[in-house]
């Protein structure tokens, strides 16, 4: 396919993603023609304390469900069990049912080796995970692996439909330790055609590093997209507008979501 065939030719697309979760969505962009910068503005780490996560996984056999709402919930819950696990003399604890927010959170809990037994394939928030899974999780012990800034809205919600929750921390949600400067000059000085957002805390660290005034300078002339209505709901709360929400997580909804916006967006400036 030539390169002005290309759905995405000559759009300068920026994705917030940390580094190791950005290539395959980079690629995407990249055959789809368009020109990918990378600015992470976030960046994952283990919790400072294990102690509660530990505690858990020393009785994984009392839970009925592992409730999954994120890849990296899935990523840092498995490599600690890993950990302990080989440590231990006897056997490990009976895994209990799993189950995953999104096909992307459950094609990761798969390669980690714990297939979920129930996948809310349409849920893009915790609000619609829990809507999807509470039926299942009424009178079930669950065990809610999250990240220290996730709140207590899913365990609260899952509490109300009857489930036994108990929430952890298994990793820890932050500002990278550095900031690529020159990503950010370009940004700064060149805009964006889109600046793609994977979570809420990717967009507030964004805004933080480039100030509440230059933040709102670009969004009058880059779109802003939204990896689900979470995100998208943060964006609004700051005041800027979201140009789209990509209708599910996964990298292939998420290119089609960005190609259908680009397209629209030409029909709507070709229109007399």
């Amino acid at each position: 396919m030539a390169a002005t065939e290309k759905p995405l030719a000559g759009k300068r697309i920026v994705l917030t993603r940390p580094p190791e979760q950005a290539p395959t969505l980079f690629r995407a962009l990249n055959d789809a023609g368009a020109t990918v910068i990378l600015f992470p503005c976030i960046e994952f780490a283990a919790p400072e304390d294990w102690t509660p996560l530990d505690f858990a996984l020393s009785r994984l056999n009392e839970f009925h469900w592992i409730a999954f709402t994120s890849q990296n919930a899935v990523r840092f819950f498995r490599e600690r069990q890993r950990e302990l696990d080989s440590m231990r003399s006897a056997p490990p604890p009976r895994l209990p049912k799993v189950a995953a927010l999104g096909a992307a959170t459950a094609e990761v809990a798969a390669k980690e080796g714990c297939a979920p037994d129930f996948v809310a394939s349409a849920a893009r928030s915790g609000q619609e995970f829990v809507a999807a899974f509470a039926p299942l999780a009424r009178g079930q012990k669950v065990l809610l692996p999250q990240s220290d800034r996730a709140g207590d809205r899913v365990s609260a919600a899952l509490g109300e439909a009857g489930a036994i929750v108990t929430s952890v921390v298994a990793y820890r949600t932050g500002v990278p330790q550095s900031i690529d400067n020159e990503a950010l000059a370009r940004i700064q000085r060149d805009g964006a055609d889109l600046i793609f957002f994977s979570s809420p805390s990717a967009f507030r660290n964004f805004a933080e590093t480039v100030g509440k005034i230059a933040m709102m300078q670009l969004a009058k002339h880059s779109a802003l997209g939204a990896i689900g209505p979470t995100t998208a709901g943060a964006i609004r709360d700051a005041g800027a507008p979201v140009a789209f929400e990509s209708p599910q997580p996964g990298v292939t909804a998420i290119v089609k979501a960005m190609e259908e916006y680009f397209s629209e967006r030409g029909r709507a400036k070709a229109r007399p």
